[in-house]
């Protein structure tokens, strides 16, 4: 019964690979088996699975790299820097761009989006503009969370975004953003239990250490954080509306599953 469950799962894999001209290898395969149970890769590996690795996505896999480290990881705001897409899922073109996905920290999305928008038009750097067509290795940040906002939206938990989620390359995580988002998106399981599992797995307690102050001081702290985080909510707002306003002029329709923490730029699922 549980190698007929298995087989059933490897079918379904490989026939949602199918639909985008892949064929899987043994890792791949593993780590994308759409099931609600948990396999072990060593019943998999009893299993006849074709090997024919493409190999493009490594080159833009590196350019990714180089972005983060001469440019992206000095932004304060920015948790984490991760790509999605067909470069995640190692099935890539030349001539296609490169999906990403950005944390920041809570309250900031807008603020850093924009400042990111000036950042790569200055540094020449070559990204895709909203509302244009992908291009052979331009940056497309179409995907924007912040720290607070990690959920998935329900009418976006599907098994196309289980499977992005899942295949995601994490480039730069400051502090285990990547984790969290795992935890608070549960219902990937739903879909890929084994792929979610290796995910997770070895995901450890987050231990917060505060210093001991007095109480006065702590006080004191909190007030000014307190202002320092609604002031930082409101100019969130403020460009929020205004960037919004923006490319509601480019599209003159009501823009989907974008709001103050989150922004999916990608085509509706």
């Amino acid at each position: 019964m549980i190698m007929d469950e298995l087989q059933d799962a490897i079918k379904k894999t490989k026939e949602y690979a199918h639909r985008y001209g892949q064929i899987l290898s043994e890792d791949q395969l593993f780590l994308r088996l759409i099931s609600p149970n948990i396999y072990h890769f060593s019943k998999l590996k009893k299993q006849k699975v074709n090997d024919r690795l493409n190999s493009e996505w490594k080159n833009k896999v590196v350019l990714v790299k180089k972005l983060v480290t001469q440019h992206l990881s000095k932004f304060k705001g920015i948790e984490m820097v991760g790509i999605t897409g067909s470069v995640a899922a190692e099935l890539v073109d030349t001539n296609e761009d490169i999906d990403l996905i950005i944390i920041t920290k809570k309250d900031e999305l807008w603020w850093w989006r924009l400042y990111l928008r000036f950042y790569v038009w200055w540094h020449k750097i070559p990204h895709r503009r909203f509302g244009e067509k992908e291009k052979k290795d331009e940056f497309c940040f179409n995907l924007w969370l912040d720290e607070a906002n990690l959920t998935i939206p329900k009418q976006k938990r599907n098994l196309k975004n289980a499977m992005d989620l899942v295949m995601m390359k994490v480039i730069f995580d400051k502090n285990k953003s990547y984790r969290q988002f795992l935890r608070e998106n549960k219902w990937v399981s739903m879909y890929l239990a084994t792929g979610y599992n290796e995910r997770i797995k070895n995901e450890n307690p987050l231990n917060h250490l505060v210093p001991s102050r007095g109480s006065a001081t702590a006080d004191k702290e909190g007030q000014k954080n307190l202002l320092i985080n609604f002031i930082k909510k409101i100019i969130n707002r403020v460009l929020f509306w205004w960037q919004y306003l923006y490319m509601w002029s480019k599209q003159r329709k009501k823009l989907k599953n974008i709001n103050f923490g989150q922004a999916f730029f990608h085509k509706d699922d």
